[in-house]
């Protein structure tokens, strides 16, 4: 997976619906200079299809399922194939990162229960109770654990959306540890650990 770290940036200080972020950041996006993920060759990237995924929103109150279209590309140096995946998508799980940041700030506002919220979002209590635990070791990763520790969730979640440099921010945390920002374990993660 290629990871395109524009769109939600865009989606957030342009106001610019994260569908329409997501379609821009696919055409806006060179594939002159790209590094293979598999096997570093650089400028070895070409256009390779696409296949269509689902992703669940959040606008103006509601809950929307959308199907958006990610490009797939190939490398000519090792023929792996690669998912283009904008920052508006959260790599294996059909809700965007703005989705999960919004459920998560209501939850941490605690102005309702989380029966409420999870009827507002459509979601599971199970799930937000998973999110919420992701965060908080993703938070550790970000800020470190000292500095995690001092900041509220709330006030860091609030702090990472309104973040001029949020795809700034989520491309670095994606480069040092290797996987995005509210990502949960992939299936092959999840395959490959012993029982």
């Amino acid at each position: 997976m290629i990871r395109l770290f524009t769109a939600l940036c865009k989606s957030l200080l342009d106001k610019i619906a994260e569908e329409q972020s997501f379609l821009q950041a696919l055409e806006e996006f060179g594939l002159y200079d790209v590094e293979c993920p598999h096997c570093g060759a650089i400028g070895m990237i070409s256009g390779y299809g696409g296949y269509d995924r689902n992703h669940v929103l959040y606008i103006d109150g509601k809950v929307v399922d959308a199907r958006v279209s990610p490009r797939r590309v190939k490398c000519s140096s090792c023929s792996k194939t690669h998912a283009l995946l904008p920052d508006t998508l959260t790599p294996y799980s059909p809700y965007t990162l703005k989705f999960k940041l919004l459920v998560l700030i209501a939850y941490f506002k605690r102005d309702t229960t989380v029966v409420n919220i999870c009827a507002s979002f459509a979601i599971a209590v199970s799930t937000l109770y998973e999110w919420k635990k992701l965060m908080a070791a993703h938070k550790d990763f970000l800020l470190g654990i000292l500095l995690s520790q001092k900041t509220p969730a709330l006030a860091f979640l609030r702090g990472l959306l309104g973040s001029v440099d949020i795809s700034g921010i989520l491309h670095s945390f994606f480069h040092r540890h290797g996987f995005s920002f509210m990502q949960g374990a992939s299936a092959s993660a999840a395959r490959s650990v012993p029982p």
